[in-house]
């Protein structure tokens, strides 16, 4: 049932973040720039997985959403330390870390507070899957309810703090 679902706004919100993941973007990152690359391609791949799955691409998963899910919440947890206010996390080769991050430094962090809340929403309506108390499509609601909000924080932060790109 979750492959009838077709939600365009998850899948916009996915598209800011999905280019994080370009292999590409790493060559010549070094130190924290490229840890927090890595990690942010981690995530995107994550993404990817599961906006395939809303789009009717590939089968419904529930471990591959928990698993998801899972990996926002830590990556939520770890981003601030991704970013410190360091010249090489500031100005580091291929950074796409705006000034504004380091400027602005409660707002970011506000943001990915919120990213981490709705990650362990997610992870919660995730882990909650294989239970058979909701029916597919009190799931597939969920599911995409919680995807949504949880990628849109993505997309609102590299909105603020991320370079544009091409």
């Amino acid at each position: 049932m979750f492959k009838h679902y077709r939600l365009r706004s998850v899948m916009l919100g996915l598209g800011v973040m999905l280019v994080v993941s370009q292999p590409t973007a790493h060559t010549g990152a070094s130190g924290i720039v490229k840890e927090r690359m890595d990690a942010m391609g981690v995530l995107g791949d994550h993404a990817r997985v599961v906006g395939d799955m809303l789009k009717g691409k590939t089968a419904f998963d529930a471990d591959a959403v928990e698993t998801a899910a899972a990996a926002f919440v830590m990556h939520g947890e770890q981003i601030t330390g991704l970013f410190p206010d360091t010249e090489e996390s500031r100005s580091g080769a291929r950074t796409e870390a705006l000034p504004a991050i380091w400027s602005e430094w409660d707002d970011f962090v506000a943001i990915a507070t919120r990213f981490t809340e709705d990650s362990r929403v997610f992870a919660n309506i995730a882990s909650k899957l294989d239970s058979g108390e909701q029916s597919d499509e009190e799931n597939s609601r969920a599911v995409r309810t919680a995807f949504f909000r949880t990628s849109k924080g993505c997309s609102g932060c590299h909105e603020r703090f991320r370079l544009k790109q091409d």
